[in-house]
């Protein structure tokens, strides 16, 4: 039976999976934008549908592996581990990060504290080049959850 758009059940869901897609691609293409900011043209949109079993980052970039998500309640949790699944069995040593927004939201980072204390180190201590000896980085304490 055809709605008052003329169309189909199949049609009208097939629509709203095309409308999700895109909204997807477009949020993808505006973190790609942002974090060229950072890391130039090494920066680069995963172009199409990946699908299970598909080892590919949605921004592909230096250092971290974004997998990103927007909808009315992504699931920050389900996306990190998602980035995490992908990153490592893909053999990267890159750091995942999941880059989430609610539908009319701001866009939401998230990450393991310790990749986040990681990445924090070598910004501002410069990792194991510090003139301390040994990085604050490495001390236990900092990367304990004790």
């Amino acid at each position: 039976m055809a709605n008052e758009q003329g169309r189909t059940g199949s049609e009208a869901k097939e629509n709203m999976g095309k409308l999700s897609r895109n909204k997807g691609a477009r949020f993808e293409r505006f973190v790609a934008n942002k974090l060229k900011r950072v890391f130039g043209e090494n920066t680069t949109r995963s172009s199409g549908q990946c699908f299970s079993g598909d080892t590919r980052a949605d921004v592909d970039c230096p250092e971290i592996w974004v997998e990103c998500k927007v909808g009315k309640r992504p699931n920050i949790k389900a996306a990190l581990e998602q980035a995490e699944e992908a990153a490592g069995s893909s053999g990267s040593e890159k750091t995942a990060v999941a880059i989430c927004k609610w539908d009319r939201g701001e866009p939401i980072a998230s990450m393991r504290l310790d990749d986040f204390i990681d990445i924090l180190c070598r910004a501002y201590l410069g990792g194991n080049n510090g003139s301390m000896g040994t990085s604050i980085c490495e001390q236990e304490d900092v990367n304990s959850s004790s």
